[in-house]
């Protein structure tokens, strides 16, 4: 009799144990992929923030209704850093802390490289900025093109039109001494000379720094701001009343700044962007419809069309979303970086890295396009 009611307490303790450890799995099975966002929200640079900030609720917001990812739902925990790099660093440090698994440096220049110390044992920094050209040693993978790759664009397009001087227009910030730094590097192999003069951010003329570099035997020019500093370059172009083409950054590709120039737009207004961005100009018929249907996405969503920086947004979103279906611990940063260096991972287009190479496209992806009726085409030639 006592033996039957040991027998019947063991099994009791044993399903109750069974039940607990069930639990116990299963909680940890729902736990959702915490995903940190550092990202400008308010400030100058809240114009880039806040198009980066868009596509990630929505790419959150698509895989969450679909079930999640290995069925774990995905939670994004967003800091806003201002655009300042001591907020940025703090960012990461609390994200850090709270345990992401992968980390979206979706801010500009200075924030990204306070950043960078932080995460050298981890976790996986992922930077759609053109600025950073992370070292293959490192855990922090670029998936845009570099900045470098950009000039080579317009390097390239400049050579097709036999052009040979370029007026170029930078900020005084980091982003802008790293395009000061690429055109000094690219221009000069092609024979093309280059006119510069720098500009303060905060600054809300530049008819002074134009007509030193915009003659009349300067075929085009070049602004590589962003943001509001940008639309002050256009402003000015305007009301000097200056007839070339005017080649601005890749962040400017959007139908918010056009907006915001449609009354001062210069003749012909250029951009650099990922080719993406005009999916005819995509000959993988695969990559054109991906495009395609994303472009038609953020439309149905936010009743506007996408733009440079949603496109990279995007990209890096895929690449995510492939460390987390394919990697098994993505939260170990030494499995997901050999995991990137082997893989080519389809998006919008083919993001290659290698273990000696963390910017995951190059200047083959990139366009120079031409706002031409409100939407962005392939750019005519200089004359």
């Amino acid at each position: 009799m006592r033996s039957s009611r040991f027998s019947l307490e063991s099994a009791l303790l044993s399903t109750v144990l069974l039940i607990g450890l069930s639990y116990g799995a299963t909680a940890q099975a729902v736990k959702p992929w915490l995903i940190g966002q550092i990202v400008p929200l308010t400030g100058p640079a809240a114009t880039v923030g806040v198009r980066h900030d868009r596509v990630v609720k929505m790419w959150a917001d698509t895989i969450n209704k679909a079930g999640g990812i290995k069925g774990r739902q995905v939670e994004i925990v967003s800091c806003n850093d201002e655009n300042r790099p001591e907020k940025g660093a703090a960012c990461a440090r609390d994200m850090i802390e709270k345990g992401v698994v992968l980390l979206l440096g979706n801010t500009l220049t200075a924030s990204i490289r306070a950043v960078q110390p932080l995460v050298k044992n981890g976790p996986i920094l992922f930077v759609p900025s053109p600025n950073i050209m992370p070292a293959a040693d490192t855990f922090v993978f670029q998936v845009s093109p570099s900045d470098v790759h950009l000039t080579e664009s317009i390097a390239a397009y400049m050579r097709a039109n036999a052009a040979k001087v370029i007026g170029m227009v930078v900020a005084t910030d980091a982003s802008g001494e790293v395009g000061v730094a690429s055109a000094r590097e690219v221009f000069p192999k092609s024979n093309i000379e280059v006119r510069l003069a720098r500009i303060d951010l905060r600054a809300t003329d530049a008819t002074t720094q134009l007509a030193t570099v915009a003659g009349k035997d300067v075929p085009v020019v070049y602004s590589s701001y962003s943001g509001a500093g940008a639309i002050t370059v256009v402003k000015s172009f305007r009301n000097l009343g200056l007839e070339q083409p005017l080649i601005v950054s890749y962040a400017n590709i959007s139908e918010s700044f056009v907006d915001l120039v449609k009354d001062v737009r210069p003749r012909r207004l250029l951009g650099t962007s990922v080719a993406s961005i005009v999916p005819d100009l995509l000959t993988d018929p695969v990559l054109r419809q991906r495009s395609v249907d994303f472009l038609d996405q953020y439309r149905a969503r936010y009743s506007e069309r996408a733009d440079m920086i949603n496109l990279g947004q995007k990209i890096q979103l895929d690449v995510v979303e492939s460390v987390l279906n394919n990697v098994a611990d993505p939260s170990n940063a030494a499995s997901v970086k050999t995991y990137l260096e082997a893989t080519p991972i389809q998006s919008l287009q083919v993001i290659k890295f290698s273990p000696t190479n963390h910017v995951g496209l190059d200047t083959s992806s990139v366009a120079v396009i031409e706002l031409k009726d409100g939407i962005w085409t392939k750019a005519d030639p200089i004359n």
